[in-house]
Parts: C-alpha cells; sequence; structure tokens
C-alpha cells in the first residue's frame, strides 16, 4: 500500500474513532459515512480495476454521490453545522467527475485533485464537530443531536 493511501486509512480511521468515542449521533454517523467510503473503496478498486484518473470512473461517481446524500441528509437533520462543510466537500468530488466528463481532455490531475482531496476537509469537519461538540456539551450539558420536526 502506497503511503498516501496508509496516511489516508490512518486519518480515516482515527477521526471516525475519536468521532465514535467522544461526538454525539451525528458525529457517530459521520464518522461510519467516512469509514464506510474508506472500506467500499479498496474493495471497489480490487473487484473492479485500479485507480485511474484518465477517465470518469462510474464507480467512484456511484460512491461519491451515496456519500454526498449520506452527508446531505444527515445536514439536514442534525442540530449541528458541520455536516453542511462535509457535504459541499462531497460536492466538490461530484463536480470533479462531471468537469472531466464535459471539459476538455488533460485534466487528470484537476481529476484528481476534485476527487481525492475533498477527504481531507470531509474528516476535517467531522473532527472538529466532534471536538465542538464535547465543549458545548462541557459548557451546557446535554443538548439535543436533531432539528426539531
Amino acid at each position: 500500500m502506497s503511503p498516501y493511501l496508509t496516511f489516508a486509512f490512518s486519518l480515516i480511521g482515527a477521526v471516525t474513532a475519536f468521532a465514535i468515542w467522544r461526538g454525539g449521533a451525528p458525529e457517530r454517523r459521520g464518522g461510519v459515512i467516512m469509514a464506510i467510503y474508506a472500506v467500499s473503496d479498496p474493495i471497489y478498486h480490487r473487484l473492479f480495476s485500479a485507480p485511474q484518473f484518465r477517465f470518469v470512473d462510474p464507480g467512484h461517481v456511484v460512491m461519491d454521490s451515496l456519500q454526498f446524500i449520506a452527508l446531505t441528509a444527515l445536514a439536514l437533520r442534525a442540530n449541528r453545522m458541520w455536516p453542511l462543510w462535509a457535504a459541499s466537500s462531497a460536492l466538490i468530488a461530484i463536480s470533479g467527475h462531471l468537469a472531466l466528463l464535459i471539459g476538455p481532455r488533460g485534466l487528470q490531475r484537476a481529476y484528481w485533485a476534485m476527487t481525492q482531496l475533498p477527504l481531507y476537509p470531509e474528516l476535517l469537519a467531522v473532527l472538529l464537530g466532534t471536538i465542538a461538540h464535547r465543549l458545548r456539551y462541557r459548557r451546557i450539558g446535554p443538548y439535543r443531536d436533531w432539528r426539531a420536526a
């Protein structure tokens, strides 16, 4: 495994574990969403193809879209702001697929950056959301995890 993948998986594992250990229900769900994506990506590549950035990868379009839908649903229900940040980063990944599909050829680096780098703002959102939750919990005590219907 490349050092980049080792770093990414270690970071995802650490943030997810922290969110599950110290976060409220939205933070735990956000961490699980990130972990599911991290587990499904290598499985997808073992079953179908190695990562390539010359053409739009339909499997990643589906995985990125499902992650965006899950994070958007979380953002709409959670009594938090951080899921909006994570969902907007996931939207950047979907935009990367669209940009390569309709744009001129030769955008491989841009495609890689737009589809791979949003992971880090998403993880940062989960991490900062978990820290904010802990600080708020200490300051005001228990509060609602979900918006009122």
